[in-house]
């Protein structure tokens, strides 16, 4: 099973996840709940391996079946009013 990974990272400015890293070539989106994100994955994905599957070497990664890893980073600064 070829097993693709996924880091999002939070932007607060924008309130919305965003993908900063992948190894899916050309996977770029966000969403504003991580949720959603991860539910726009599977289609993307798949999507982008059958236009890119020129770049693959190894054909068997482009085949399938596929999975992927979501791996999430958000952290929060708050001042605690003395």
């Amino acid at each position: 099973m070829a097993e693709w990974i996924v880091r999002a990272d939070y932007d607060p400015e924008a309130k919305s996840w965003y993908v900063f890293d992948s190894d899916v070539p050309g996977l770029a989106t966000g969403a504003d709940t991580l949720e959603e994100l991860e539910a726009k994955l599977p289609g993307m994905i798949m999507e982008l391996l059958e236009l890119n599957a020129d770049l693959f070497d190894d054909k068997s990664r482009i085949t399938g079946p596929h999975s992927f890893r979501l791996v999430a980073h958000h952290e929060a600064f708050r001042a605690i009013a003395a």
